[in-house]
């Protein structure tokens, strides 16, 4: 009996852990300037999204959901100017346990914002501010 209750105890954590779970988000933004275009490339282990555009003052969302046997880390390529010239390679996502969630593999509504502006790449991770932090490179 003790097994049941048990086993019961562990199915109801898992479930309601992961039905509660916020999806995780990548946010691109396009920050150029007028009529300038941001080429993007973003993966993550067998996920890749492939080559992207965004038109000027754009916003693209990437979301997903990582559980007790996926952690995801997604890396993207970001290109702008004539042919393309000037590029930046980030780590996009790498998840960051939070010390409170239970079980600590699990990573619910994290969210990281790339902003795309001709100084550099700004990055802004959940409520901290915008700061450069790769500079464009040809």
């Amino acid at each position: 009996m003790s097994r049941l209750i048990f086993f019961m105890l562990v199915s109801a954590i898992y479930f309601v852990v992961n039905e509660a779970c916020k999806e995780n988000a990548i946010v691109i933004k396009n920050n150029l300037g007028h009529s300038r275009i941001l080429q993007y490339h973003c993966r993550s282990g067998n996920q890749n999204l492939g080559v992207q555009h965004l038109n000027a003052k754009g916003t693209r969302i990437i979301k997903f959901k990582d559980d007790g046997t996926k952690r995801s880390i997604w890396k993207c390529l970001f290109r702008q100017g004539i042919n393309m010239k000037f590029y930046s390679e980030a780590e996009a996502y790498v998840p960051i346990l939070n010390i409170s969630t239970i079980p600590k593999y699990i990573q619910c509504g994290q969210l990281r914002v790339y902003i795309a502006r001709l100084d550099a790449l700004y990055f802004r991770m959940d409520e901290h501010p915008a700061l450069p932090v790769h500079s464009w490179r040809s």
